[in-house]
């Protein structure tokens, strides 16, 4: 149905949300590596004290049909992904006791999925949720205690298993005080790891008992809305999701940002229901995949659902500015000399999205911009039509959101990170092809090849990344950074060029100087993040 999910009223309910939890325990993998897959899928909608939910049973085949195809096996061990449709409490508790005995027995390798489509409670006191069992009252029982989402993540650990994904799709409603037996704290701990390696990205949430698991176990925590907002009833984030899972040359850490933003880009478009994902992770090395895994991903880490993807370049000497015998340089460009990076930093690796820009609507810190929908429906092409004070709210919606130090870029991080050593006039080299950026290709540099005129912006990942793995500094849309560009720093400078750029533009060295209040259609940003002491390497 296309309404929002309701919840009939019931004593003790103080009020209610729909939402979806998706919790992914993940921890890194080999790329194409095969190990013992398996998948629980459970959809529940006919309740017998609660609304009847009517996308359920075709949640549940999407994704169980997408499981299969990504090599799973059903939860029983054997034979393709069959959902189990409206389960009791006993019926649940049985399907997850061998649901676990399957995982134990597959391995220290395994890889398990377990998905649930239904009705949900939250628990205001505790911030946790809990999935109900069909037959499951308005009032919870100390039974339901292994339903919560601790529980579950405590209890999938303890399979053993290398990498557990949890996807709680369901409506809740929020209960003022739950059961004593359900009270137990969640700690927000760093990982014990004694190989010494770095976690990027969120903290990981464990209970303290947890703390003994292995350190290649991760995991990532995440909801389809936030608390306030709204789920709908009408399979979009199974259908997106089912597409994700199919989807080659990606990790799972990818599949889930991708579904996430996705929904979140298709809730602006005129007549959809707008919900906005949110999720948290913590992963030890990089996440496997489900069908295969993209070299280019690895060292990537996000901070939230819609937080760009970061990547960290290191310390070093960045080589700023052009000789003067460079084609195309502008007066206002340094010669060359080198400043120092005098510590490593994250960067974004690809411009910010619609899909991330959406989010930020959604919660009401950043404006709506043209998406670009008629001509390229790409929820991954750069959020652009973007002015200064436009780049320092999302920034702003950034630290909100994370509590992490995320800002513009100087100009000579930006300069450094474009390079990442190339002392030539682009990323690649002295001369510029159609097949290099997204510029004007109707104009020549250098007698340069030309091509027809596109005239927007193309996916931030359409050409190949550079020295540092980071996509499209050149071209696509112009970048903001924190530089002034006049003594009253009304103006600030901007760089990469963009997709009306002449090719002189995408230089490197190139700067261009725009106005504060100024919102140009081709205006886009990449953020940058300051790293923790913990998050620092050698």
């Amino acid at each position: 149905m296309n309404s929002a999910c309701r919840l009939s009223s019931h004593r003790g309910l103080i009020r209610w949300v729909c939402g979806l939890v998706l919790m992914a325990l993940a921890a890194s993998s080999p790329a194409l590596a095969r190990e013992p897959r398996l998948a629980l899928v459970i959809a529940n909608g006919n309740y017998a004290a609660f609304d009847h939910l009517g996308a359920t049973a075709t949640d549940g085949d999407r994704v169980a049909a997408a499981l299969t195809q990504a090599g799973f096996r059903d939860a029983a061990g054997s034979g393709a992904v069959v959902p189990r449709r409206d389960l009791t409490l006993a019926q649940l508790r049985d399907a997850l006791a061998t649901f676990r005995a399957q995982l134990q027995a597959a391995g220290p390798q395994a890889f398990g999925v377990l998905y649930f489509s239904g009705h949900g409670a939250a628990l205001a006191s505790y911030g946790d949720v809990i999935a109900l069992p069909v037959d499951a009252g308005t009032t919870l029982t100390p039974q339901m205690a292994e339903l919560t989402r601790a529980e579950l993540t405590r209890s999938l650990l303890g399979t053993g298993a290398k990498t557990v994904l949890i996807i709680l799709d369901m409506c809740r409603s929020v209960l003022a005080e739950p059961p004593a037996a359900l009270a137990t704290p969640v700690a927000a701990v760093a990982p014990a790891d004694p190989a010494g390696a770095v976690t990027r990205g969120l903290t990981r949430m464990v209970r303290r008992a947890d703390l003994g698991a292995r350190a290649e176990q991760g995991y990532l925590v995440a909801f389809s809305t936030s608390a306030d907002q709204v789920a709908f009833d009408d399979g979009t984030f199974s259908r997106v999701l089912a597409e994700e899972i199919r989807r080659p040359q990606q990790s799972i850490a990818t599949a889930l940002k991708r579904t996430s933003d996705r929904v979140v880009a298709n809730g602006l478009l005129p007549g959809a229901h707008l919900q906005k994902p949110t999720f948290d992770y913590g992963l030890s090395g990089d996440p496997p995949c489900f069908v295969t895994c993209d070299p280019s991903g690895i060292g990537r880490f996000y901070d939230c659902a819609q937080c760009p993807w970061m990547r960290v370049v290191p310390a070093g000497m960045a080589l700023v500015g052009s000789p003067g015998t460079e084609p195309g340089r502008g007066r206002d460009e340094p010669l060359p000399h080198e400043e120092p990076i005098d510590h490593p930093f994250a960067i974004g690796v690809y411009e910010v999205t619609i899909g991330e820009w959406a989010a930020c609507v959604r919660d009401g810190a950043c404006r709506r911009v043209a998406d670009w929908h008629k001509d390229n429906p790409n929820p991954q092409i750069p959020a652009t039509g973007l002015g200064y004070a436009d780049a320092l709210a999302f920034v702003g919606w950034l630290r909100a959101q994370t509590g992490l130090a995320y800002r513009l870029p100087s100009g000579t991080e930006w300069e450094y990170a474009d390079r990442a050593g190339a002392g030539t006039a682009f990323p690649w080299g002295d001369a510029i092809t159609p097949g290099d950026a997204n510029y004007d290709q109707t104009a020549r540099y250098q007698g340069s090849p030309v091509a027809p005129y596109r005239g927007y912006p193309e996916g931030v990942n359409a050409y190949a990344p550079n020295g540092f793995g980071l996509y499209q500094m050149n071209g696509n849309a112009w970048e903001w950074t924190a530089d002034c560009a006049d003594a009253r720093c009304t103006a600030h400078l901007a760089r990469g060029g963009s997709f009306q750029s002449t090719p002189g533009e995408l230089r490197a060295a190139n700067r261009f100087a725009v106005a504060d209040d100024r919102r140009r259609d081709d205006m886009g940003l990449r953020v940058v993040r300051d790293l923790r002491p913990d998050e620092m390497t050698p």
